[in-house]
C-alpha cells in the first residue's frame, strides 16, 4: 500500500514537472518521505535523473551548455559543503534561513528585477541548490528562479540538464557513504512507474500552458516550498 501512495505522490510531482521543468522534489519529496522514508534521498534521485533525461530529450533543441555549466560546477561545491556540515549544522536553522532568503528571491522576481544569468549568478544559483537540496531535500528553487525568464522550453531543457548534472554528483556522494546501494535501486524500479505516467500525462497538455503561466508556476511553487519549510521545521 505504501508503494501506491509512492506512486501516486510521484505521478503528481511528474505531470508538473514535465510542465514547468521541476515538482518531483518539491512536490513528491516531503509526501514521499512521510509514507516510505526510505525512498529519500537515494531512490528519489535516481528518479529524478530517468525524469530529467526524458524531459531534456523532449527539449534537447533549447539545451544549453553556457546556461548550465556554472551552476553545475556550483552544485559540486554545494553537494561537498553539505556533506561537511550535516554532522554539525543545525539543520532547522538551515532550512529556516534558506525559506527566508526564497522569500527575498521570490520578491525581487515578482516586482521584476531581472537576474541576470552570469558565471556568478550560475555558480551562487547551482551551490545554494545543492546545499539545500542535500539537506533538506528542497533544491530546485534557487536554479529555477534563475532560468524563470527563459522560454518555457529552454526552462525545461537548462533545468533538467542541472538537475541531471547536479543529481550524478549527489549519487556518486551517497554511494560514497553507503547510502545507495542495491536496495535503493529495487526501490526505484518499483517506483518508476509512477513518474513515466506522470511525465507523459503532462505531455496532453503541456503544449497548451501559456509562458507566463510557467514563470507564474515556478514562483508559486518556490514560494510553497519556502512556507513547507517553515511549517516543517517550527
Amino acid at each position: 500500500m505504501e508503494l501506491i501512495w509512492v506512486n501516486l505522490f510521484l505521478f503528481a510531482g511528474a505531470f508538473v514537472q514535465g510542465i514547468v521543468g521541476m515538482g518531483l522534489g518539491i512536490l513528491s519529496a516531503p509526501l514521499v518521505f512521510m509514507v516510505y522514508p526510505q525512498m529519500v534521498p537515494g531512490p528519489m534521485i535516481v528518479n529524478s535523473i530517468i525524469l530529467c533525461l526524458i524531459i531534456f530529450k523532449d527539449n534537447r533543441s533549447q539545451g544549453d551548455l553556457k546556461i548550465v555549466s556554472w551552476p553545475i560546477l556550483g552544485s559540486i561545491a554545494g553537494s561537498a559543503a553539505a556533506a561537511s556540515l550535516l554532522f554539525g549544522i543545525d539543520e532547522r536553522l538551515f532550512a529556516l534561513v534558506f525559506a527566508c532568503f526564497l522569500f527575498v528571491l521570490i520578491i525581487l522576481s515578482v516586482i521584476r528585477l531581472n537576474i541576470p544569468i552570469n558565471p556568478f549568478t550560475g555558480l551562487f544559483a547551482g551551490f545554494l541548490s545543492a546545499l539545500s537540496g542535500t539537506i533538506t531535500a528542497i533544491g530546485g528553487p534557487p536554479i529555477a528562479l534563475l532560468m524563470q525568464n527563459l522560454n518555457p522550453k529552454a526552462i525545461r531543457a537548462n533545468l533538467s540538464l542541472f538537475f541531471i548534472g547536479s543529481s550524478i554528483v549527489a549519487m556518486i556522494a551517497l554511494a560514497s557513504i553507503g547510502k545507495l546501494g542495491l536496495v535503493e535501486l529495487k526501490l526505484s524500479l518499483l517506483t518508476i512507474p509512477g513518474v513515466l505516467i506522470g511525465f507523459y500525462s503532462s505531455r496532453l497538455v503541456v503544449k497548451k500552458v501559456p509562458q507566463q503561466l510557467v514563470r507564474y508556476l515556478v514562483l508559486a511553487m518556490s514560494a510553497a516550498s519556502g512556507v513547507f519549510l517553515v511549517i516543517k521545521y517550527l
